[in-house]
């Protein structure tokens, strides 16, 4: 009897699962407004990779990477590849995210969020973590801590 409802446990679990996997993933959204005033939305970026970072102008690690993001942006302006910053400072206004974001030569935008405007992303463990949305909208990696050009590349690479 034992092993009958094993099996039938078992069955339950293999169909809950041949379920869950072939329902379609759904894509994934975010709006917001860069700090330059301009709207951005994930929607209006279907048929491109965006990279997604989150950082904060106070800490290191952050700070060391926004050259490689940056680098990375330019290389890839028309490869269908976008780069977002979403910047978690409470004491900087846009204005002076604005300004940060021209003395270090970042030219992809920047958004000052908030925590409750980052809850579509699920947990966050620290910064910086950066998410890869694919092509079709949907977020199918993430990467916490400093990341490189190479690991970029990598995370999309292993996405199309």
């Amino acid at each position: 009897m034992r092993v009958q409802s094993l099996l039938r446990f078992g069955q339950s679990v293999f169909f809950l699962l041949i379920f869950l996997l072939s329902v379609p993933a759904q894509a994934f959204d975010f709006s917001a407004v860069d700090v330059n005033g301009k709207p951005h939305t994930l929607a209006n970026e279907r048929g491109n990779f965006v990279v997604i970072n989150i950082w904060a102008t106070w800490c290191p690690p952050c700070r060391k990477e926004l050259p490689e993001l940056a680098a990375f942006a330019k290389a890839h302006e028309k490869d269908h590849i976008k780069v977002w910053g979403l910047s978690v400072d409470t004491d900087q206004s846009e204005g002076e995210l604005a300004l940060f974001a021209a003395a270090h030569q970042i030219g992809y935008p920047i958004f000052k969020v908030t925590p409750r405007s980052l809850a579509p992303f699920g947990n966050i463990p620290g910064i910086p973590t950066t998410f890869l949305i694919n092509p079709q909208g949907e977020l199918v990696a993430r990467h916490v801590g400093a990341i490189t050009q190479a690991q970029l590349q990598a995370m999309i690479q292993n996405n199309q």
